[in-house]
């Protein structure tokens, strides 16, 4: 019998597994922002114009600027009549308050599509659109990618930019042109002589002085940075260029006018609505300024970090969020001008100044939009800085993370509340409701404007209080009643025109035409009147044109 054969050796070694695919590996999404920054810029550029659509306004503004822009943009137009308006009878006078910027970007719009307001707003859209991609080329220099993202997030559904892209002003174009001449002229420090940036910025400058005669200060901050860092070559050619440049429409405002700006008038008058009020001393401007400060800060902040026309504006934790970020500006600012200030502060503080004396009978949120990015900026470097001071790593980017979080949060919890509302009404907009969204008064302010247009003869005269919003809707020549308790002399303007307007909106009409009219009420003829609230059309027998003074 045979042996079995013994087995020897070592038993084999077991197969090993076969090792797993090779997985690409994990990205984070710091490091995409990093990567892909431009394409994410673009990605709230989209956010942005979707917010747009959804709160787009199709009526006009009823601030009485979008009808002048329209008018100008067509005097622009029309060939011999320069830059004018032809508002009042006789022959068109020249114009001196508004530059010609705006305008001349409407003016091929209005060649092509007349007075639609519609397509005439989308030019606002376009700008705030360009304007939150320089914000997010501006706002990434020398900051992480997570607090960037959050912050561009912040300006990209920021009510006060969007509220400013659904109406025909030039708040949006400025905005792009201020924002686009600090972002070069920022650049152009990295630069040590006088290049592409350099003339990017100046060209930017003066652009946004053409669209709105504050772009000055601009200017003035730019040539100003150049001198505090003593670059003196810089200095002299930004200087020059710019005023330059910008001569040529401050000069022909003052042969015009016999002032350099009409502005300068109504930063002294106590109130530009009683003008008999007087003028401030410089103990009234000190006044005024800190009344400014504090309305500002607790009222039309509030507005533009809610919307201007949001429940939310005037809610405690929104003013609160408001004069917080107040405080967090402040201390950015005051950290710069212990150093070197540069051309974006020297611009926030001296606009800051002049929105803080101008008249506070017409404070307004649209006086921050252009402003909206620094304090955006600064906010965010007051919290970084704040937060530096922390010994953990994660706390210094949680903390500026958080601030432009809340604001992001703030602005799209106030979108969403409002979105509804405006959705109805630009619905009931297109069933054929053209006075959709107004108030009652407004709305008879409208058809009566409307009665005007389709019942009196082309050259009929109107005296009435918002002039160049009427002149859009109905093409008549039209007057402004004085801001006189004199009857006498606010009748004597309402003699020369074939009718008056008593709107149930100003508080102005009032104090000032209705006691003129009650004294004359034997030559006034109720031609037609609306549903309340009351809005009257009075005819005036036997008009007498009277030359003007």
């Amino acid at each position: 019998m045979s042996r079995r054969r013994r087995k020897t050796g070592r038993r084999p070694k077991p197969k090993a597994n076969p090792p797993p695919p090779s997985r690409a590996p994990s990205v984070t999404f710091a490091e995409f922002l990093r990567t892909r920054r431009w394409w994410v810029s673009g990605g709230l550029v989209l956010l942005h114009l979707l917010l747009c659509i959804a709160l787009f306004e199709p009526k006009i503004h009823t601030g009485g600027d979008s009808a002048t822009y329209v008018l100008l943009a067509e005097s622009i137009l029309e060939a011999g009549d320069g830059y004018a308006l032809a508002l009042e009878p006789g022959p068109p006078e020249p114009h001196t308050k508004y530059p010609p910027g705006y305008p001349l970007f409407l003016a091929p719009l209005v060649l092509l599509f007349g007075r639609n307001f519609v397509v005439l707003k989308l030019l606002s859209m376009v700008f705030t659109a360009l304007s939150v991609l320089v914000f997010c080329a501006y706002a990434g220099k020398r900051r992480e990618p997570v607090p960037w993202f959050l912050l561009a997030l912040a300006f990209a559904v920021s009510p006060g930019v969007i509220d400013y892209s659904r109406w025909m002003l030039s708040e949006a174009p400025f905005l792009f042109f201020t924002l686009g001449a600090l972002w070069m002229l920022r650049e152009d420090r990295e630069d040590t002589g006088i290049g592409r940036h350099f003339w990017l910025g100046l060209a930017a400058s003066i652009m946004s002085f053409y669209v709105r005669s504050i772009g000055a200060l601009l200017l003035v901050a730019g040539s100003l940075s150049y001198l505090f860092r003593r670059e003196w070559r810089k200095f002299l050619v930004h200087g020059a260029v710019g005023a330059g440049l910008t001569l040529p429409w401050l000069v022909r405002t003052r042969l015009v006018t016999g002032t350099a700006s009409s502005y300068l008038e109504e930063f002294r008058l106590q109130n530009v609505y009683s003008p008999e009020a007087g003028y401030l001393d410089v103990g009234g401007l000190v006044g005024r300024f800190f009344e400014n400060a504090g309305l500002y800060a607790t009222r039309e902040l509030p507005r533009a970090l809610a919307g201007s026309d949001s429940t939310w504006a005037g809610s405690a934790l929104v003013v609160m969020v408001g004069v917080v970020l107040c405080a967090l500006v402040l201390f950015a600012l005051v950290r710069v001008f212990r150093r070197r200030p540069d051309a974006a502060a020297l611009y926030f503080v001296l606009t800051g100044v002049a929105i803080m004396l101008f008249q506070s009978s017409v404070n307004d949120v649209r006086y921050l939009v252009p402003l909206i990015p620094l304090f955006l900026s600064y906010g965010a470097d007051a919290a970084t800085v704040l937060a530096g001071r922390a010994r953990r790593a994660a706390t210094r980017t949680l903390v500026p993370c958080c601030f432009a979080a809340v604001l992001a949060l703030v602005a799209l919890g106030a979108h969403a509340a409002r979105i509804p509302g405006n959705l109805d009404m630009v619905a009931r907009y297109a069933a054929g409701d053209r006075y959709a969204g107004y108030h009652p008064a407004w709305r008879s302010f409208f058809e009566a404007s409307s009665w005007v247009e389709e019942n009196t003869p082309d050259d009929a005269v109107v005296t009435v209080r918002k002039p160049r919003l009427f002149n859009a809707l109905t093409g008549r020549r039209v007057k402004l009643y004085p801001y006189s308790t004199d009857t006498d002399s606010v009748f004597q303007v309402v003699r020369g025109t074939d009718y008056v307007l008593i709107d149930a909106i100003f508080p102005t009409t009032q104090r000032y035409l209705v006691p003129a009219l009650q004294e004359h009420i034997d030559v006034l003829d109720v031609v037609h009147q609306t549903e309340a609230p009351v809005t009257l059309v009075l005819g005036v027998r036997d008009a007498v044109p009277n030359p003007d003074p």
